[in-house]
């Protein structure tokens, strides 16, 4: 066996055991979110249950936060499906040959896109959702004749709800850090922004009830409902950068810098970078001596694809070298 075959079948192996943790990393992401489902379920009928009985409008729209986390959850649970359900004969209900077309493998780096598509689309949800707070608590600050204070039943919903967003905020984080997934991450986010509006629906119920001030309802509602935009919103952008190729300008100019520092590379001549799911891979244009041997570029490529995976943690880095002819 030549030196070549025993390069390929290292960096196949290599990448192989990358892929195999990405899609076991997904798997464990998406067992996390069934758990997310089933709190999120508990807290909307609690508190959509108990903005009834104690009318309040807060707490409702609290409850239809907490119905938009259901509704995004289930849809991020489907884009895991399909981005490790690597069995598959089609993608996304399109048919995959099995003699013409990508390998496996390539294929398989595309599927990891899915959790961005679907993170992306959970944004929307939210988005749509906070909107329908905005307008309902609008419409509730016109509405103030003959409406009373919520009770503290809301109140004790509310501080139910917190409770239990805490709960769903920490697992996400930690194992959304933990396994490098950003569908734990944008879920986090959105658990913390719960969070924060459960909490705050708790203490506007009880100084509107303390104080005797029904409008003070509304307008905390109308709150939650801009705090919720501004969450679905940062989701939206994060995912819309992601898919349209955007990398941190600086990351690349750090990736750009360290290859220059290896002695043989002369200049970048361009440099590209891109995500798949979480999955991050480069591709550049390098200039070279002209006299290097084929041996010698060989080298030099395994010196720069070792460099970036151990220091940008890269997964893959196609090299495209050009003769520097003065």
């Amino acid at each position: 066996m030549n030196t070549l075959t025993k390069h390929f079948l290292k960096e196949t192996s290599q990448k192989n055991i990358i892929r195999q943790n990405e899609i076991k990393n997904l798997n464990s992401a998406k067992n996390s979110l069934w758990i997310n489902v089933g709190i999120y379920i508990v807290i909307t009928i609690i508190e959509y249950w108990l903005s009834i009985i104690g009318n309040s409008q807060a707490l409702r729209a609290d409850a239809f936060n907490n119905l938009s986390g259901v509704i995004s959850t289930v849809i991020l649970i489907i884009g895991l499906f399909e981005a490790t359900n690597i069995d598959d004969d089609d993608f996304v209900g399109k048919p995959l040959s099995k003699k013409y077309g990508r390998s496996k493998n390539t294929l398989q780096l595309s599927r990891f896109r899915l959790e961005t598509v679907f993170t992306l689309i959970t944004s929307f949800v939210i988005i749509l959702i906070a909107l329908q707070i905005i307008v309902q608590g609008g419409v509730g600050l016109f509405h103030l004749k003959g409406k009373t204070s919520p009770n503290l039943l809301s109140a004790a919903g509310a501080g139910m709800a917190t409770l239990l967003m805490i709960i769903v905020w920490y697992l996400n984080h930690h194992n959304g850090k933990k396994l490098h997934s950003t569908s734990l991450l944008a879920a986090a986010k959105d658990s913390f922004g719960d969070v924060i509006t459960s909490l705050g629906t708790m203490v506007t119920v009880l100084l509107s009830y303390s104080l005797g001030l029904p409008w003070l309802d509304s307008v905390v509602s109308i709150a939650i409902g801009i705090f919720i935009l501004w969450s679905g919103l940062m989701i939206f952008q994060e995912c819309t950068l992601n898919l349209a190729d955007y990398v941190d300008p600086t990351l690349e100019h750090s990736i750009k810098e360290a290859v220059l520092k290896i002695p043989d590379v002369h200049d970048v001549l361009e440099l590209r970078s891109r995500y798949n799911g979480n999955i991050f891979i480069v591709d550049m244009f390098i200039l070279i001596d002209p006299n290097k041997t084929t041996i010698d570029i060989y080298d030099l490529d395994e010196q720069i694809e070792n460099k970036l995976r151990e220091k940008f943690n890269v997964f893959d880095t196609t090299i495209t070298v050009v003769p520097d002819i003065k």
